[in-house]
């Protein structure tokens, strides 16, 4: 009795452990559809550009799909509008940035709507994106109040011929490095206020900038629902001069041939001269052989004369 009533539990254990599987599967596979994302970026209130991205969830992951071709226009999918034709890339993206021919359509609108496009291609399907964004540029100062230097950012959104701050828009203050930004204080992000300024204490007095001491302070707007992503750069003298002493000039064993360290080429040097020396006294000693062999041969011709 005991022995069946186990074989029931696991009978029932292996059904449910078939059933949670086949739910899984059954969700991996009907999540597997390839999607098409598109993003605004503006740099340095410059020239802005589109982003598309295509890409496809595995399993729990998503995975870049390449080699797809995306139609990107301006506003509405029309030939007229057409921004610029792209193929996406191995990381699944590609980007287009707005050609000068819009600056009239661009100058007279408030806001945007980029729309992309993909034709099917072969094992995936027509795609489609789109992103609405509201005109705006992002500006970076500094404040020097009392000996305490701060850096201050505002989002400015274009209404009628009017720059205008907008307010609780989260933005990021950095220091530009090498490998990324550095946050200038000791929180990540920072809220614009009810005038629409977002500051923070400059905090990183003990970085190494350039031979002159300039460091780069990033101010940046990231994946926002109505601005889309916006960064603006200043350069300001708040770091440390920096000189980077390569020792080029120094004798190392990676230095060019006339700056080699002298046990090194005193061990070159004497390594070719018994090579060479070893050639020589062998050479030498050839001919003496032969010389020697002449003699002999003729001492016995004189013997025998």
């Amino acid at each position: 009795m005991t022995a069946n009533y186990h074989h029931k539990i696991i009978i029932l254990a292996s059904l449910l452990l078939a059933t949670a599987t086949t739910k899984l599967t059954a969700q991996d596979s009907a999540a597997a559809v390839t999607t098409l994302s598109v993003r605004y970026f503006l740099p340095e209130n410059k020239l802005p550009y589109i982003e598309v991205n295509t890409k496809k969830k595995v399993g729990r992951k998503f995975d870049p799909v390449t080699s797809v071709p995306v139609n990107i226009y301006f506003n509405e999918p029309a030939p007229a509008n057409l921004l610029g034709k792209v193929i996406t890339g191995k990381d699944g993206l590609a980007r287009v940035f707005i050609p000068a021919s819009f600056k009239s359509a661009w100058d007279s609108l408030s806001e945007i709507k980029f729309i992309a496009e993909s034709d099917s291609i072969k094992g995936e399907p027509a795609l489609s994106g789109d992103v609405t964004v509201r005109k705006a540029i992002l500006v970076i100062d500094t404040t020097n109040a009392d000996g305490v230097r701060g850096v201050t950012a505002q989002l400015k959104e274009r209404k009628g011929a009017d720059w205008v701050a907008i307010k609780d828009i989260e933005m990021k203050l950095g220091v530009k490095r090498m490998l990324g930004n550095l946050s200038v204080g000791e929180a990540d992000t920072y809220t614009a206020d009810s005038t629409g300024l977002a500051s923070a204490e400059f905090k990183r007095d003990s970085l190494a900038g350039d031979s002159k001491g300039n460091l780069v302070l990033v101010a940046r707007v990231e994946d926002n629902d109505t601005y889309g992503n916006l960064v603006v750069e200043k350069s300001v003298p708040w770091g440390k001069g920096v000189i980077a002493d390569t020792h080029f000039w120094h004798r190392s064993l990676w230095s060019t041939g006339n700056r080699v360290p002298v046990w090194l080429l005193f061990l070159a040097i004497s390594i070719i001269a018994g090579v060479w020396g070893v050639i020589i006294y062998l050479i030498r000693q050839v001919i003496k052989m032969k010389k020697m062999g002449k003699d002999f041969d003729a001492a016995l011709l004189s013997r025998t004369t």
